[in-house]
This record gives structure tokens, sequence and C-alpha cells, in this order.
């Protein structure tokens, strides 16, 4: 069975869509997605990002930021965007996808904020966002051991444009 294909996209593939691709990757034991992430303006990820992801034991300070119209010709099961700037984007260039799937999360405000404060929103974005991989796909969330070996398939997720 061929695995099913998911991109999370957002401004600059450096907070949001890295840490929702590294929570399914994670998560994903039986390997069920293919997984990515890109941006309209991809740059490098944010330290603050990667430092509070790996807290939860998953390291997304390798992650190679990638161009959302280098995937323009690809097919995906699952397409995601996680900021209302790249939704209108995301439909144009990606014109083949199944199932459009939109939620708005604001990246972390750093100026004028201690190490501290910034770290807090990261993480409070980090658990939105893990909380809502785990609601779109939650046999990953139920696979075996975590659930007694049982897969719990869940709520169907709607298809077309969100």
């Amino acid at each position: 069975m061929k695995n099913e294909t998911v991109i999370f996209i957002c401004s600059f593939n450096s907070v949001r869509s890295p840490m929702a691709e590294g929570f399914l990757r994670h998560r994903d034991v039986c390997r069920h997605y293919t997984v990515c992430s890109a941006g309209i303006a991809p740059v490098r990820v944010r330290p603050g990002a990667a430092a509070v992801m790996q807290e939860m034991k998953i390291d997304i300070s390798g992650h190679v930021p990638a161009s959302l119209y280098q995937y323009r010709n690809e097919h995906f099961d699952y397409v995601i965007t996680l900021c209302n700037n790249v939704r209108a984007t995301t439909e144009e260039v990606l014109t083949g996808g199944d199932r459009f799937i939109h939620r708005d999360f604001a990246s972390p405000a750093e100026i004028g904020k201690t190490q501290g404060e910034i770290l807090e929103e990261y993480r409070r974005l980090r658990d939105e966002i893990g909380l809502w991989v785990d609601e779109l796909f939650p046999a990953v969330a139920s696979a075996p051991g975590k659930n007694n070996g049982e897969i719990n398939a869940g709520p169907a997720i709607s298809t077309g444009h969100a």
C-alpha cells in the first residue's frame, strides 16, 4: 500500500511547518505517511522552534527549508496550511491536492521579550500544533504502543477546500 503524502506550509518554513512535519514524522511509527514542509519565502529554522521541539525529543535543527514552488508539479493527499497569508497562494500552486486543510497559527513574537517569554510562546505554539496534528491524524496518535496496540481511526477529515 502506498503511503499518503502530506505537506505542511507556512510563510517561511522556519517555525510552524517544520514543527508540524516533525510531529507527524515522529509519531508515524507505522510509516503511513510521506511528509514534507515548505514556505513561500523559506529561511532556516528558528532556534526557539528547534529548542522547544528538542524538549519533546524531536530534532528539527537540521531541517532544510524548502520553497512551496519546488512542489508545484507534485500531488499531495493532504495540503495543510498553517497561516492565513499562505492559504490562497498554496491553493493556486498545488492545484492537484486531494484534501486542503487550513488552520491559522500565530508565530511567536520575539521583539521586546525576554528569552524565557519567547521560549514560552514557542512551547505554546508547539503544544497547539502537536494536539492539532494528533486530531488530523488520529491513527498515528493512537498507533501501537500508545493505546494497547489498537489503532483508532477517529473522525474522518473533510475533503475539498477548507
